[in-house]
């Protein structure tokens, strides 16, 4: 169901394989910062349904983001989409200043390509 290649309207590019609940795959952002390579970080996770979640490292160094979204298609005319949220905690020294290292932000990716195309 999650299989293929999915892009937003920035660019940022995710590569799913599904394989009954498991997801594996790559996310390339759209803009990897000036100081950053333009390269693809290996994403895990599961799928139920039309239920999608999957973590995946960041270009920043110590930052995990964790994804979570729906399969949305409004007609059998547009292309499939994935709805997503992300939550992104960034590794700190001190507890206290964790609310300034969250990012939290939504995401729509449309279908391109199948798996197998």
């Amino acid at each position: 169901m999650f299989d293929g290649v999915w892009r937003s309207q920035a660019g940022a590019e995710l590569r799913l394989l599904q394989m009954g609940e498991a997801v594996s795959g790559t996310y390339t952002a759209a803009n990897p910062g000036f100081a950053q390579t333009h390269r693809s970080r290996i994403l895990v996770g599961t799928a139920e349904g039309d239920i999608i979640g999957f973590v995946t490292s960041t270009s920043s160094p110590q930052e995990i983001t964790a994804w979570t979204g729906r399969l949305v298609r409004a007609d059998e005319k547009t292309a499939e989409e994935i709805h997503a949220v992300f939550h992104a905690v960034e590794g700190c020294s001190q507890p206290k200043a964790m609310n300034n290292h969250i990012a939290l932000e939504t995401t729509i990716f449309a279908k391109v390509e199948n798996a197998c195309s």
